[in-house]
């Protein structure tokens, strides 16, 4: 991976208009790729991709995260920062190792982790109705006494137990914040998703941007792209400048 180009960037969030969140976090990795890189971002799992991610958006906006969440109880909003690189687990690392074993009762399951073709799909046919479906399609292989085993076959408690291992091989894939209300003192969790925290920031900059990009070509005459080749601390100056 590499880090990308306010015009790379621009034009990434133009191809992300009408796409799923899970496609929209591959155009930001395939944006990222370096020549050279061999892996196709999609077979990545969630974990792993995720983890890309928060570097993506670390080289772009920093290494420090905003979040506002209301109290689920008193509605209070509260406000906090975290780092990206304490939401980064240490295991989430590139590994050589693409399938799993789980061996529970009578039942032994050659299985792989969810990438993003599986949340694309997930998406696009709506898994709501069928939840393990998405658990189902990853199970590789199943044998029940050493009798082989049709996936769909398996029970609802063992589906539950090969999630939970799914969780503890993919840990990125779930990162949860611990939250208090200083108002009424209530605990709860929050999942943070990385993919829509990214899209939400970059769509925002994407349309402050065009603004300056309009307002700085009728004022210089300038090109879009010598506008997005200058820095931002050049461009806002000559913003700066007009403003004045």
């Amino acid at each position: 991976m590499r880090p990308i180009t306010s015009a790379e960037l621009l034009t990434t969030w133009e191809k992300c208009a009408g796409r799923t969140l899970p496609e929209k976090a591959l155009l930001f990795l395939d944006a990222a790729c370096a020549d050279g890189d061999p892996q196709d971002p999609a077979i990545l799992s969630i974990g792993e991709r995720d983890a890309k991610l928060l570097l993506l958006r670390e080289w772009i906006f920093g290494p420090h995260l905003l979040n506002i969440a209301d109290c689920p109880i008193c509605k209070e909003s509260i406000e906090w920062t975290n780092n990206i690189v304490d939401l980064i687990y240490p295991s989430t690392k590139k590994t050589t190792q693409t399938t799993f074993q789980l061996k529970v009762e009578n039942y032994h399951i050659q299985f792989r982790l969810p990438n993003s073709y599986d949340l694309s799909k997930a998406a696009l046919h709506d898994y709501r109705v069928n939840p393990e479906k998405l658990l189902v399609e990853c199970i590789i292989d199943v044998h029940q006494n050493a009798q082989s085993l049709n996936a769909n076959e398996l029970p609802a408690q063992v589906l539950e137990l090969l999630e939970e291992r799914m969780a503890t091989e993919d840990p990125q894939a779930n990162v949860v914040m611990n939250l208090s209300c200083p108002a009424c003192s209530h605990y709860w969790d929050a999942h943070f998703d990385i993919v829509s925290y990214l899209w939400t920031e970059v769509d925002n900059w994407a349309k402050h941007m065009l603004q300056d990009i309009a307002e700085l070509a009728v004022t210089f005459g300038w090109s879009e792209l010598q506008i997005l080749t200058l820095s931002p601390q050049r461009r806002q100056l000559y913003l700066d400048i007009i403003r004045q």
